[in-house]
């Protein structure tokens, strides 16, 4: 699933589907790291800081 995006997503969308056409196709995330968005980190409670917000 991708989604979540808010008043957002137009601007998210190319760069979300193409991490995961990557991840379908390839299994991992090639030229866009998404890693830090990961179910592994909601399941390890670590949560993700925003870098863009003051």
């Amino acid at each position: 699933l991708a989604n979540g995006f808010s008043g957002h997503g137009i601007m998210h969308a190319p760069a979300v589907g193409r991490g995961l056409a990557e991840l379908i196709v390839q299994g991992r995330y090639a030229s866009i790291d998404l890693d830090c968005f990961g179910y592994e980190r909601i399941r390890a409670g670590r949560p993700y800081r925003e870098q863009g917000i003051i």
